[in-house]
């Protein structure tokens, strides 16, 4: 998948659902970052696009085990983000 394709898809998601129930609010795309709030803790994260896109284009296995090498610390949301962007 080409990776304007991929940012458009991601574009669409503004709420997500971790494996674990654990929710993220207020996604979007702001330059060269996905961000949004971890809803239990009310904190922001970043997640790199590009790093995120490296991922899914190199990984045969997409888990949050496998997502922290490209996105350490928010590996989580970016898993969440992929499957309600049906990219997973």
């Amino acid at each position: 998948m080409k990776r304007d394709k991929f940012i458009s898809m991601i574009s669409q998601v503004t709420r997500a659902e971790s494996i674990k129930g654990r929710h993220y609010d207020d996604i979007k795309v702001d330059g060269k970052f996905i961000i949004g709030v971890r809803r239990s803790t009310s904190k922001s994260f970043k997640i790199n696009i590009e790093n995120l896109y490296n991922a899914y284009i190199e990984l045969d296995v997409i888990d949050t085990e496998t997502l922290k090498p490209y996105v350490n610390g928010v590996q989580a949301p970016a898993y969440a983000i992929l499957i309600k962007a049906n990219l997973i």
